[in-house]
């Protein structure tokens, strides 16, 4: 890369860090564009040349790799003196380079600066079962799954093995056993890597993100042979990631898979960043336990009542968003 290429990309992606951004979009002859509290704003008064852009895309790629199967939409994770741990995820349109970057945070979070439940943290001394982490894209599951997972390891001495795509944390500082497994070079699949996993000797199994059938099958039978299982998933709140799991497997897989989670769920927390009046975002969550009512609605299939048992579940530590606009 040309030394003002560089120059440009570092000073973009500094600015970026400085202003606590959690994206930068990149495309050719436009401004440098950022999220930051989940709003976009330019950054640098100078747009990013067609060459710039170019050269960033020839370093960031793998040589190796024949480009001409792609159809420019490549994603990739690295580590940069200067950037900080990014992944890049290149597209085209209309044969025009795009690139979106999510930045990563440098350290693994601490549980107790998030503002996460008490209840929920309690839970990651578990020996055995399922929690899932929901959200929407941005909401911040990766990083309240890093937290737990640092509670877990600096409370426990435990292996803990991670299978993520990308690895978005470093966890390697952490005390214990820590394998942390990345989907496409580690491991061919989410399934195969719970395979291996459950061959390793776990305590804790992490699961970045499960997104289809095979993904929640995989994460079902990791928490069903005695293990204690965390992770994330797309879901606007809890009661629906009880839904979206169970319509992701056949009719007629439907009836054991609801056994299976009944069986095995210990919480669904669901998560949003909202906005604070003073500025930045601050997390808010609701807390879905199961107790003996919402297990026997979730073997009976009657996931409409979900909402209901956790309206009355306040006093085993349950809680429903409470914000206007929340489900």
């Amino acid at each position: 890369m040309q030394p003002v290429t560089r120059c440009y990309f570092d000073d973009a992606f500094y600015e970026a860090r400085r202003l606590g951004a959690s994206d930068i979009h990149l495309a050719a002859q436009r401004p440098v564009v950022v999220r930051v509290d989940g709003k976009l704003r330019e950054i640098l008064s100078h747009p990013v040349l067609t060459p710039m852009l170019e050269e960033l895309y020839e370093e960031t790629t793998d040589h190796a790799t024949d480009r001409s199967h792609l159809g420019g939409d490549f994603t990739r994770v690295l580590a940069e003196p200067h950037w900080g741990r990014v992944r890049l995820h290149w597209t085209r349109s209309r044969a025009t380079l795009h690139c979106s970057v999510r930045l990563f945070q440098t350290a693994c979070p601490d549980p107790g600066t998030l503002g996460l439940s008490p209840r929920l943290c309690e839970l990651v001394g578990s020996a055995r079962g399922l929690v899932l982490i929901v959200g929407s894209t941005g909401s911040g599951k990766s990083t309240t799954l890093a937290a737990l997972l640092r509670l877990a390891a600096q409370t426990q001495y435990r292996k803990i093995i991670t299978l993520e795509d990308p690895i978005e944390y470093d966890l390697s500082e952490l005390p214990g056993s820590i394998e942390q497994r990345a989907v496409g070079s580690d491991i061919e699949s989410l399934h195969d890597g719970v395979l291996s996993a459950l061959r390793s000797d776990p305590d804790i199994i992490a699961i970045g993100e499960a997104r289809s059938s095979d993904d929640c099958n995989a994460l079902l039978r990791a928490a069903e042979t005695g293990h204690f299982v965390l992770a994330t998933m797309h879901a606007a709140d809890a009661a629906s990631a009880i839904d979206r799991m169970l319509r992701a497997f056949p009719s007629g897989e439907a009836a054991i898979a609801r056994t299976v989670l009944a069986d095995v769920l210990l919480a669904i927390s669901a998560q949003k960043l909202v906005a604070r009046p003073t500025g930045g975002r601050a997390l808010e969550s609701e807390l879905l336990l199961a107790t003996d009512a919402v297990r026997a609605i979730v073997r009976d299939g009657k996931c409409y009542q979900l909402r209901n048992a956790m309206t009355l579940g306040g006093s085993a530590g349950m809680n429903r968003f409470t914000r206007a606009g929340s489900v």
